[in-house]
């Protein structure tokens, strides 16, 4: 055969390939409606005679996920290499269509990440507390309605120093122009998306100064708002003290920032477990915190560092951090907080509570590197894989897909694709979620009438998990 005729061949088989997309898109296959394929179809309008499976894998693996791949800048865009004006052109002109506003082309870049930024979304508010429109806990609210007691205020806690001005993965589109009503969200958004240099302040996790501020929150648990100075009158903590410790709990889901009241995560931790000793309820906390996008050293720890630099000392994690922030952060930040922040995470993982996973491993010449999770309870880490499948917007994930996402249970736990496969399978078998494998396929499908806070109160309550056969995946919706 002719190198012509072997050409020829190719692109039928790239056209065959391409209409394949277009058909089982048109015919509703659902694996067509992955984030992957959804990509690989938008650019094959926009580039001819190329396979893009690569650079769609490429963008995916960059961005994280096919919204934040539209919701990225074009300056983050031009940088990827195969993409020209017109794959970028097309990306920004569905990105504006789907907004449903305004926007120009100049909104703020979207960078690698997960979305562990929404995982908080699901245990914003004690259950009682919900209401259908609710905002996640990563936005700003309206004013909330204060109780009598116990006394609240509307000071807000004081700002984290080395805020930056990247945004972090979000499913929400931020728009650069709305209208009066939708700058307010604009507005909410845009804080969300702000990552938090800070978590600790310089303070170490000491659970058990922690319970005495999930036990002042919870005896006051109907307030709407509750201020730091109320905080410290109550555990005699110093008022620095109340804010770090506030902070590291916003930071794992268990309190809700700006307000400082529980969430539903947090209303059931301080009722069963107030000093974090249980191995569930720390599995789920390693999983918010270390999954969620918006606690910068705490996510990129464990889903960027400690999977490309396996072996490392404390000292080497302070430089690559410093290389690695070096123009996004002033260098009066970087110097002042960045070992603050690092000792926090060292110090959590191997002298507190979290060193009862095993997580963090320390060779005697005080190498740092992390040991593979496996030993999960079966409620909690389903109520994960629902927590972070909420997120994604979606009833299923590709196991491949989920094996390799920042934030999710696998990434932040260790696990390669064939252990988390063998986990799912575990979870499969119990009846609370699906496997699916037939007909080529390799991927979770969530149970109608299950949802995340159900999985997490049924380990609590040791009892089996229930369906409801009234309610979706999620109780908040």
């Amino acid at each position: 055969m002719t190198p012509k005729e072997n050409s020829n061949m190719a692109e039928k088989g790239k056209i065959g390939h391409r209409q394949r997309l277009r058909d089982r898109f048109l015919t509703g296959d659902s694996e067509s409606r992955s984030d992957e394929m959804l990509l690989e179809l938008l650019l094959t309008f926009a580039i001819g005679r190329k396979d893009v499976r690569l650079l769609t894998q490429e963008l995916i693996k960059i961005f994280g996920s096919l919204s934040q791949v539209l919701s990225a800048s074009r300056d983050e865009l031009c940088k990827v290499k195969g993409l020209g004006q017109s794959s970028i052109t097309l990306l920004k002109v569905v990105d504006f269509i789907q907004s449903g506003t305004t926007s120009t082309l100049t909104k703020p870049s979207f960078p690698k990440g997960a979305a562990g930024a929404t995982q908080q979304k699901l245990f914003e508010n004690p259950p009682d507390e919900q209401t259908p429109n609710q905002s996640s806990s990563n936005t700003i609210s309206k004013k909330p309605v204060e109780l009598k007691e116990p006394p609240v205020s509307d000071k807000q806690p004081a700002p984290e120093g080395g805020i930056s001005t990247a945004p972090i993965v979000a499913d929400i589109p931020i728009a650069s122009q709305r209208s009066s009503r939708s700058s307010k969200k604009q507005l909410a958004a845009e804080k969300s998306t702000r990552r938090k240099f800070q978590v600790s302040n310089g303070y170490f996790l000491e659970f058990d100064q922690f319970a005495r501020i999930l036990n002042s929150l919870l005896e006051h648990q109907r307030a709407k708002k509750i201020n730091r100075k109320f905080l410290q009158e109550e555990t005699g903590l110093a008022d620095r003290q109340v804010e770090s410790l506030v902070s590291m709990g916003a930071a794992m889901g268990l309190i809700k920032p700006g307000n400082q009241v529980l969430t539903p995560a947090g209303l059931l931790i301080a009722k069963n477990d107030i000093f974090v000793e249980k191995p569930g309820s720390l599995e789920w906390l390693h999983y918010v915190g270390a999954g969620s996008y918006r606690n910068l050293f705490w996510f990129e720890v464990f889903n960027d560092l400690l999977t490309k630099q396996t072996v490392m000392t404390q000292d080497g994690w302070q430089d690559y951090f410093r290389n690695k922030l070096r123009g996004q952060y002033s260098d009066k930040t970087i110097r002042k907080h960045l070992p603050k922040e690092i000792r926090f995470i060292v110090d959590a993982y191997m002298d507190r509570n979290f060193n009862k996973l095993d997580l963090l491993q320390q060779s005697p010449d005080e190498q740092l590197y992390r040991r593979r999770y496996t030993g999960f309870n079966p409620l909690v880490l389903t109520a994960m894989i629902y927590d972070f499948c909420a997120a994604n917007e979606t009833q299923l994930f590709q196991i491949g897909e989920m094996a390799i996402k920042p934030g999710s249970p696998a990434m932040v736990f260790g696990l390669d694709v064939v252990s988390f496969r063998q986990q799912i399978e575990s979870l499969h078998d119990r009846g609370w979620l699906r496997y699916e494998t037939t007909h080529n396929l390799d991927q979770i499908r969530l149970k109608p009438g299950f949802s995340a806070l159900e999985f997490l109160t049924a380990y609590f309550e040791d009892r089996e998990a229930r369906q409801n056969d009234e309610l979706g995946i999620r109780n908040d919706e």
